[in-house]
């Protein structure tokens, strides 16, 4: 039977779950060299199997996954095969793209497999370019350079490495959220291989697995492909107004307080940055960017609170949609040692702030070689999101959280594990403070890995138990956030 021919219907798919439960051995016996000999010649052309992770580095190298194995599909069919394949030797697997999740939930060691989606990567729009259809592959500077060159855009994350559906299906913060919504709430189907080793299609009228795959999706099953909402925009219009604005710290209190007091319409986003300008000095500094979808004029007025404030320097522009993720290059090295803890709040306390400020300094100062480290914020319009119910989707924090934030350690030297972990938990400790947060809610995606299920997952947690119980029985997928601890 070709890929192609998923099954639909929620009779069907329950069907075909109660008839596929997967035969898995007690302990697998399957080693490298049994690997190579069984799975290699099921896998289609252009596929490979290697043992080492050369060709899918991960983004953080501190409690990252250690595999044994690394699967390169070349299409679809191959996900279906691996995993049909780990089931049946009883092997644990991990489904990665770009390689940034950070979070320390992940278990996997030599004897586990990572299926590598790089390899599947086509794009395709329809003729109104409403709709795009994306494989597992495609990271977010693909998707970005195929829709410009298509008069149209689609919401994407802020990091052009991160893999675009990965970013998505933990809920899918981006820039155009003002106008489009979360990107799970542009989400119209996807192809979805299960932990019964079947491959299915999902959406709405899988009532609650396509409302825990929007939201939780890597708990139930890989995503080899998912057709999205797109928003036609001729190249010439395709454009906004960002950059960044540079602040001394003496300005802290006041540009939180402005950041906290704006009203962000539909058209704008702001992110706030601890980091330095770089080496050799590594000078810490205070940057704020805006974000407007329109003109300069239009900007600087809609952020005329953020300008008087008083930004030392002025690096903003009118820039194309295909590069508005330019300002984040930087972020999408790969390795080293990132251990980030976020959190989600509801409100910008300036004393926090401060106070945050003072452990970032007392970070980079005790510990030379931690000058990449940063803390970042982000903040939407949340309009189009919450014109949705909050249990539209199993995201949990639609309407709850205005802002997030991540205190990223960055350094090479493992014996600083300890200290920037204490640096990471104290910064998350003072955003958790009950003067910026009602209760402890973390965007799953910029979670640390040791939070509970309700932080990550709020009052989805129940619901979600349910259908995992239904999907995935076996807890085979239980690398990221697992719902069954």
């Amino acid at each position: 039977m070709p890929f192609s021919a998923l099954i639909a219907s929620p009779l069907l798919l329950a069907l075909a779950c109660a008839a596929a439960v997967p035969e898995i051995v007690p302990r697998s016996s399957c080693d490298w060299k049994c690997i190579d000999k069984r799975l290699g010649p099921k896998l289609s052309k252009g596929a490979s199997i290697i043992h080492d992770t050369s060709t899918a580095p991960r983004w953080s190298d501190f409690d990252a996954p250690r595999p044994g194995t690394v699967v390169n599909v070349a299409a679809e069919e191959d996900v279906l095969t691996t995993v049909q394949f780990c089931n049946q030797n009883n092997l644990s697997f991990l489904a990665q793209n770009g390689g940034n999740g950070w979070a320390t939930t992940f278990d996997l060691g030599q004897d586990g497999v990572v299926i590598n989606l790089r390899g599947i990567r086509h794009i395709t729009f329809n003729e109104k370019k409403d709709e795009v259809t994306l494989q597992g592959g495609v990271i977010i500077s693909e998707l970005v350079a195929a829709a410009y060159t298509n008069n149209t855009r689609v919401l994407t994350g802020n990091c052009d490495c991160i893999g675009a559906l990965g970013a998505i299906l933990g809920g899918g913060y981006g820039r155009l959220m003002g106008l489009y919504g979360f990107g799970v709430d542009n989400l119209l189907s996807v192809n979805l291989v299960t932990s019964y080793g079947v491959a299915i299609q999902v959406d709405a009228r899988n009532e609650d697995l396509w409302w825990a795959l929007r939201g939780a999706g890597p708990n139930f099953g890989i995503v080899t492909s998912a057709k999205l909402k797109a928003y036609p925009t001729p190249m010439a219009e395709n454009l906004a107004w960002l950059g960044a604005l540079i602040f001394t710290e003496d300005k802290i209190e006041a540009l939180v307080q402005a950041i906290d007091d704006l009203d962000l319409k539909p058209q704008m986003a702001i992110f706030m940055y601890y980091a330095t300008l770089g080496g050799p000095a590594y000078e810490p500094t205070v940057i704020a960017i805006p974000f407007y979808v329109g003109s300069e004029q239009e900007g600087k007025v809609a952020f005329a609170s953020i300008y008087a404030v008083g930004p030392i320097a002025d690096q903003t522009a009118v820039s194309p949609y295909s590069e508005w993720n330019a300002g984040s290059a930087s972020f999408c090295t790969k390795g080293g040692r990132k251990p980030s803890y976020g959190a989600g709040f509801s409100k910008m306390d300036p004393a926090t702030w401060r106070a945050i400020w003072n452990e970032y300094i007392a970070f980079l100062t005790a510990n030379p070689g931690t000058g990449n480290s940063t803390v970042l914020l982000e903040a939407y319009s949340s309009d189009k999101a919450e014109s949705l119910p909050d249990s539209s989707t199993s995201f949990p924090f639609r309407s709850s959280v205005r802002f997030n934030g991540v205190a990223m350690a960055w350094y090479a030297d493992s014996s600083l594990d300890a200290t920037a972990k204490a640096f990471g938990s104290k910064v998350r400790d003072l955003w958790r403070s009950p003067g910026t947060s009602q209760s402890n809610r973390t965007y799953i995606n910029f979670a640390y890995g040791d939070e509970s299920l309700s932080t990550v997952y709020g009052s989805s947690v129940t619901r979600l138990q349910k259908v995992k119980k239904q999907y995935d029985p076996f807890g085979r997928f239980n690398q990221w956030f697992p719902l069954s601890r």
